[in-house]
């Protein structure tokens, strides 16, 4: 029986090509979207849990509370792993991670010349029992015991000795100094937080040789026995934290403390916390998932309102089956039969256009299309599973209704079909919510990403290099900026220990002198010309001079330096931006407020601006920023390089334009206005095929009418006007819900920025603008059809 109604299904489906061929496309698309979204998700929950036992690994994070405020920061002190596994029975086995990249890049030397390298980390001897890569080369218990050790990843060893197997004994110089290859791993997989090419021995690092409980640098890891007590752990850790920091505490006046959150949380967890790769927000998932779920349905949608369009021009098919004994269950499975052809059909097209869009994808968001998860036990299962649910929930409506024709009427001229209007409407008015509702998404994104870009951040971004430089050039980076100064490739030069997009060293400001309170606070280290440089405003007091005492040299022999602060920074001690200059304060060292600052973003826009100190030390510094001067950037650049090449010919001449580092900020903002874009475009295009459908079911309904007007005189527009009168209706519905959805979004969406700008109006007119001008152009091509229609031939037989 079934095998006979495929055979009919398919003679029919075959004989209405165009039909055919919108429905195959609309639900190719929908399925397209469905499952690329699916499988982003599934690749971000999916995050640090493939390692044995993953649910057992803890990673320590550690707060500090000083003052009423508190701080909590992703690394902890040196001596936190050791110090557990000796005196906490609920560890297992932990590990300690040190990311040298975000100090400073490396030189590798294969005999070849060096490299800038910086996925560079130390790690200790029980990195791999805790995370359990698979090692190519090597005893993963032995790899990283000794001194001057190092594991590669595959593609690393490739790079620089072909092959995995060959790389093997080899040595490497890293900043001069040779480490011996003692395995290969894998590279790191896609959904790992951990990501790095080079893995030293932590037995190397000084630290590795004498832990300490300061300086706060180190990712801590456990792997937890399988029957820890996590209350029972979170009190030794505090009894942890009393016996070998409780000392500091008292004379410095803070407190700290070390919270433990599982591996598999990182890279959803909270967002402030600073980890290898940057983490993502599980509201976006929740977004995404959502719009997968409604690209379904509006495809679901568009086959329903095709069929039913259909279902005029098929009533004598139904009356002649009817007549001949056909019973509605039979009608009923040749037309759920027809459903589910279309919904494989669909969903086969799919696979194949995944395939080759696995690569741009991966280009695109930076996470693989996982497409075996497909052929999978349980991907198949899902797969077969979508199959069924789009193929019933399409097919379900349309056979109803063509199975449940009366055979009589069926046959007749003024075939109506029964009830279901405001069901066929209500389909349209949601398929074009969803329309209007992305495209305001869509554009209340970009308003942010605008926002963002423009707003002023109380410096000068523009025309700014940044080139970074190892500590090792400490001596010859003062000629440096000397030469770029004299050959006039920068019009001004300072050192800085960051970006000033991103300013992340922390420090403590204490009672004492003119001031009462505790406050933790940014410290920005840099030279006396880093005001110029970058432009930044002095609201009250004096710039720093060239003759200023370092902070290095104030706190070795107790003597006084001057600072800057911002505005932020005098607000929080109370004092007002005149009161402020000339205050003396306790930075543990005495120091006194040279001048005040207006504040700038030293942050993502996701924060508020914080208090922030300006320092004179260049011995802190990692970065020289230069300003070049007007005119072609590349003719500055390239005295830049020579001067580079002279004085530092062993290293690399590297540079980054602040401005674009700063966009690089906002990556994962820009990335999902496109895709919100792309499924806008995506939805619209859905709907208006639906539309067509929709729009086409009025005109065979109203065919003899629109005849009769045309004989009496009616123009095109007149026939645009009887075949779009209840289309606007519909949209004017939409356009309601979409504004109370975007109302919603925008809510949702701006809570994640601190700064962040104000929705106009005209995002909503202009989406509801777009769709109403597409969704016209759709009902002028289907008007132009009926109007090309002979009258004659219409009203022969009335």
């Amino acid at each position: 029986m079934w095998k006979n109604y495929f055979k009919v299904s398919f003679r029919n489906l075959s004989k209405r090509k165009l039909y055919t061929g919108i429905n195959i496309l609309g639900l190719t698309i929908a399925i397209v979207s469905f499952l690329a979204i699916s499988l982003y998700i599934y690749h971000e929950l999916s995050y640090d849990k493939m390692y044995t036992d993953s649910e057992r690994i803890y990673k320590f994070n550690q707060e500090f509370v000083s003052g009423g405020e508190s701080q909590l920061v992703g690394t902890t002190p040196s001596l936190l792993v050791p110090t557990l596994m000796q005196e906490v029975p609920e560890v297992e086995v932990g590990t300690l991670v040190f990311d040298l990249s975000i100090f400073s890049s490396v030189m590798v030397d294969a005999g070849e010349g060096n490299q800038a390298e910086t996925k560079f980390a130390f790690a200790d001897q029980n990195f791999f029992k805790v995370f359990d890569f698979e090692m190519i080369t090597g005893n993963p218990v032995l790899v990283l015991t000794e001194p001057n050790q190092i594991v590669l990843t595959e593609s690393t060893a490739k790079r620089y000795f072909r092959n995995a197997p060959e790389a093997n004994g080899k040595t490497l110089k890293i900043d001069g100094k040779e480490y011996l290859v003692t395995g290969v791993m894998q590279d790191f997989p896609s959904n790992s937080h951990l990501d790095f090419d080079f893995i030293a021995s932590f037995a190397t690092h000084r630290h590795g040789k004498n832990p300490e409980w300061s300086p706060s640098n180190y990712y801590s890891y456990a792997k937890l026995t399988p029957d820890a007590d996590l209350p029972a752990l979170t009190g030794k850790l505090d009894q942890m934290v009393e016996k070998y920091m409780g000392e500091d505490m008292n004379n410095y006046g803070f407190k700290t403390s070390f919270l433990f959150q599982p591996v598999t949380s990182i890279h959803l967890g909270d967002n402030q916390l600073q980890t290898v790769k940057p983490t993502s927000d599980i509201r976006q998932l929740y977004i995404f998932g959502l719009v997968a779920v409604l690209l379904i349905f509006i495809g679901i949608i568009n086959y329903v309102n095709l069929a039913t369009a259909e279902a005029t021009e098929r009533n004598k098919e139904v009356g002649l089956r009817k007549v001949m004994g056909a019973g509605r269950m039979q009608l009923f499975g040749q037309f759920i039969s027809e459903s589910f052809i279309l919904t494989f059909s669909g969903l086969m097209f799919s696979l194949l256009v995944l395939y080759f869009l696995a690569q741009p994808f991966e280009n695109f968001s930076g996470v693989p299309l996982q497409l075996d998860l497909l052929v999978s036990p349980v991907g198949i299962v899902a797969v077969f599973g979508l199959l069924l649910l789009i193929g019933f929930l399409s097919g379900i409506y349309p056979a109803l209704i063509l199975s449940g024709m009366e055979p009589l009427r069926a046959l007749g001229k003024n075939i109506k079909i029964g009830g279901g209007t405001w069901l066929r409407k209500g389909l349209v008015v949601f398929q074009f919510f969803v329309s209007i509702g992305l495209l305001v998404a869509t554009l209340i994104v970009q308003q942010q990403l605008d926002y963002m870009r423009e707003v002023n951040l109380g410096y000068d971004r523009e025309q700014v290099v940044a080139l970074t430089y190892h500590y090792n050039m400490r001596e010859t980076v003062g000629t440096l900026k000397s030469e770029l100064l004299r050959s006039g490739a920068a019009q001004s030069v300072t050192l800085a220990a960051d970006m000033p997009i991103y300013i992340k060293a922390g420090y403590k400001i204490f009672p004492g002198f003119d001031n009462g309170k505790e406050l933790m606070i940014t410290g920005y280290n840099a030279d006396p010309d880093l005001v110029k440089t970058l432009g930044l405003k002095i609201v009250i007091g004096e710039d720093f001079s060239q003759n200023e005492i370092t902070r290095s040299v104030a706190y070795e022999e107790n003597i006084e330096h001057a600072v800057m602060l911002n505005e932020s920074a005098v607000k929080s001690l109370g004092w007002t931006n005149e009161e402020a200059v000339g205050k003396k304060l306790n930075f543990g060292s005495p120091a006194f407020v040279k001048s005040v600052v207006g504040d700038f973003y030293f942050n993502s826009l996701h924060h508020q601006v914080g208090p922030l100190a300006i320092m004179v030390n260049p011995n802190e510094a990692n970065v020289i920023l230069a300003k070049l001067p007007k005119g072609n950037p590349a003719e500055h650049l390239a005295k830049m390089e020579g001067i580079w090449k002279n004085l530092a010919p062993d290293r690399p001449f590297n540079y980054k334009f602040v401005d674009q580092e700063y966009a690089r900020m906002y990556s994962s903002e820009e990335k999902t206005g496109t895709i919100f874009s792309l499924f806008a475009g995506i939805a619209i295009f859905i709907a208006c095929m639906g539309l067509f459908g929709l729009v086409s079911y009025v005109a065979l309904r109203r065919t003899r009418e629109i005849s009769i007007r045309k004989v009496l005189g009616a123009t095109s527009g007149d026939v645009l006007k009887v075949l779009s009168a209840d289309f606007f209706t519909l949209l004017g519905i939409s356009s309601v819900l979409a504004v109370g959805f975007g109302l919603w979004f925008s809510k949702q969406w701006l809570e994640g920025f601190a700064y962040k700008t104000q929705i106009s109006p005209l995002v909503y007119v202009a989406a509801i603008l777009v769709v109403a001008l597409i969704s016209f152009l759709t009902i002028g091509y289907r008007t132009l059809k009926v109007n090309l229609q002979n009258p004659a031939k219409t009203l022969k037989d009335e």
